[in-house]
């Protein structure tokens, strides 16, 4: 009998749920994945909640040491003939991944070792153009190795670096939720008589994620029969006042509606009674919630950030170059997709590019 090829994978999981994470839950249970490889996966710790995230403490530190002579180990034991690092792209988690490369870069000396990088995430031209420096460590990182994009788009966030073996691509795909509903029966009751237009707000309550925007909107449009529905962790106390502090100077309490964090069929029932998808961030990459809201044949309206225009196309929503266009962007969007025809082109869009089927097919095509 062949002996399968060992793959070594050393990702994100959760908690906390960000979109690295979410992907390498599915990852590490992908069952196409255990059939094709003999698999390994080690598991990145850093942060326990979102707040967390980017903050240098005394566990971090220790969780690194701790990460290091898990591959160590992993490398002298396994002995994998590929390797999979969801990579950060600055900060103090480069330098970890930068720390941790030297193991199977040594490693890869002594046997062949094929290597991929997957970056969830954007900002790699803006690190490496901070300095010479960096520039050369990214290099070294990246270099003879398999760069995984999230979409074409992203391309031009690596420009600069000129060492690495091959790029690919690989969309996200999400989990379908809808599977056990006959989804015209549900269209049918959902667009049959529109009292209130529901809009969905789901993304962790900070400021690049553009919940003041959505404020803004909401405090535009209370006079119509509009309810906007905020959904997500907060960053800190300071953004969780805020918010509130808006909300009573405004007097939205009767059209703003807080669920907090949810998940399971909480978040279930919010996108299915939502009619829109607000996404007015400043800084994303390749944004799981959006892949969701298609998956309900939820219409999106979003920014202008990252991979958004490959996700969303004319059918399934609105892109604006500009948050100050929120508002017109907003009233048209309402006027031309709120409607079952719109709902369709949703999912079917989802289930085309987007689904969880997709993105392990994809993946086990890469590394074979």
């Amino acid at each position: 009998m062949k002996r399968k090829i060992k793959l070594l994978c050393i990702l994100h999981r959760s908690p906390p749920a960000h979109g690295a994470a979410k992907v390498g839950d599915f990852i590490s249970e992908s069952q196409k994945l255990a059939e094709a490889y003999d698999c390994k996966f080690i598991t990145i710790k850093s942060s326990d909640t979102i707040e967390d995230i980017g903050k240098v403490n005394f566990k971090k530190i220790y969780l690194v040491f701790e990460l290091y002579l898990k591959v160590l180990w992993t490398l002298l034991y396994f002995r994998p003939d590929k390797l999979y690092l969801t990579t950060s792209v600055s900060g103090v988690a480069f330098y970890r991944d930068l720390l941790i490369s030297s193991l199977y870069k040594t490693y890869s000396f002594f046997k062949s070792l094929d290597i991929y990088y997957h970056y969830h995430t954007k900002g790699i031209e803006k690190f490496v153009s901070s300095s010479s420096l960096n520039l050369n460590l990214v290099n070294f990182l990246v270099r003879d190795v398999n760069i995984i994009l999230l979409s074409p788009l992203l391309k031009k966030d690596i420009e600069k670096l000129n060492s690495y073996k091959s790029i690919v691509f690989l969309p996200n795909g999400v989990e379908d939720n809808m599977l056990d509903v006959d989804f015209n029966a549900y269209l049918d009751k959902k667009y049959e008589d529109i009292k209130v237009i529901n809009i969905l707000y789901l993304a962790h309550m900070m400021k690049d994620k553009g919940y003041i925007e959505a404020l803004e909107l909401a405090n535009h449009n209370k006079d119509k029969e509009i309810h906007f529905h905020f959904a997500g962790s907060w960053k800190d106390k300071e953004n969780e006042k805020d918010f509130f502090t808006y909300i009573k100077e405004n007097h939205l309490e009767s059209s703003i509606f807080y669920h907090g964090f949810v998940s399971g069929n909480e978040k279930k029932e919010l996108f299915k009674n939502a009619h829109m998808l607000l996404y007015p961030s400043k800084n994303d990459a390749f944004p799981l919630t959006l892949l969701e809201s298609l998956s309900y044949g939820v219409p999106v309206l979003a920014t202008n950030e990252g991979s958004i225009p490959y996700i969303i196309d004319e059918d399934s929503g609105i892109v604006i170059d500009d948050l100050s266009k929120l508002a017109t962007s907003f009233d048209n969007a309402i006027g031309k997709f709120i409607n079952k025809t719109t709902a369709e082109c949703c999912r079917n869009r989802y289930m085309k590019n987007f689904s969880l089927e997709q993105f392990e097919n994809n993946l086990v095509e890469i590394f074979r």
